[in-house]
């Protein structure tokens, strides 16, 4: 177990206030001040600057912060199991576009193994972020991460397509499309912090454009609007095509043919490197898998 200095550190990493965690921890500032000096100098580093007044964590400061949350989440989750053996609980995030087609799979493994589940849907950088605070066990993302901070294993390759609706007249253009054919269109596109905007975004900054380059941008939170907008006759978007398997059988949209755009992607169950419980996480991935 960390003592007492280190969690004082790590809630002052997430909270960047002396007075907000004196608060959340019930102390007095003055006290939260001198844990962290003496944490200094127990490590002998810096791990708390000012720059214009504005209280900063450091590179050393935040790795040992995101350190400690993974300690702290791993103890918690292994005295839970240790107490209450017969009901495991297993906390884990997915990303958006994959609850649609992925995470219903992995909920019915579990559920098979009378695992007690809860669920964080998220974009990306959510999932990540959630992982690093200690507050999943693992993540289902399909966008990229930081790997000298996770582990990953691959569970499949999705092929990313564009996709439009059946009577766009941007289909009776010659086959396969340029990019400048392609921005006269309204583009459909998730938030910034989704995966799926961020395979997208860098395909297009290999072309030398953006998205803002687009004649039209409606961003939305999660795909099944996106869908349901391009079934209705509006614009074009990116996916992964299992979001759009029904649609495209069925004659509702069309795969567009773009030159230079032959995508697919690694969809990944992501976990804190190192962690305690990685062979828990493999052994569900490969069921997954299976």
């Amino acid at each position: 177990m960390l003592d007492r200095k280190m969690y004082t550190f790590a809630r002052l990493a997430q909270t960047g206030s002396y007075t907000a965690t004196a608060q959340q921890l019930f102390v007095t500032q003055p006290a939260v001040t001198q844990q962290i000096k003496a944490l200094e100098n127990e490590l002998g580093l810096v791990l708390v600057s000012y720059e214009h007044a504005q209280l900063t964590i450091t590179p050393a400061g935040q790795q040992l912060a995101d350190y400690i949350n993974k300690i702290d989440h791993e103890s918690q989750k292994l005295l839970t199991q240790l107490q209450t053996p017969a009901q495991p609980i297993i906390k884990l995030g997915c990303t958006r576009s994959l609850s649609a087609f992925l995470l219903t799979s992995v909920l019915q493994q579990l559920q098979d193994q009378g695992q007690q589940i809860r669920c964080q849907i998220a974009n990306t950088d959510t999932i990540l972020k959630a992982l690093t605070a200690g507050t999943i066990d693992f993540g289902l993302v399909e966008g990229n991460f930081d790997k000298n901070k996770f582990a990953s294993i691959r569970l499949r390759r999705e092929p990313f397509i564009g996709v439009t609706f059946a009577n766009n007249p941007l289909l009776k253009q010659k086959q396969p499309l340029n990019l400048n054919e392609l921005l006269t269109q309204t583009l459909l596109v998730r938030e910034p912090g989704s995966g799926t905007r961020e395979i997208f975004a860098n395909w297009l900054t290999m072309q030398n454009a953006q998205i803002t380059d687009f004649k039209q941008v409606i961003e939305i939170a999660t795909p099944t609007p996106i869908i349901q907008l391009l079934t209705a006759g509006c614009g074009m978007s990116f996916m992964y095509q299992s979001l759009v398997t029904t649609e495209l059988a069925h004659g509702q949209l069309v795969k567009l043919s773009v030159r230079g755009f032959e995508l697919q992607h690694e969809i990944n169950l992501v976990y804190p490197k190192d962690s305690y419980f990685a062979a828990q996480y493999q052994a569900i991935a490969a069921q997954v898998i299976q």
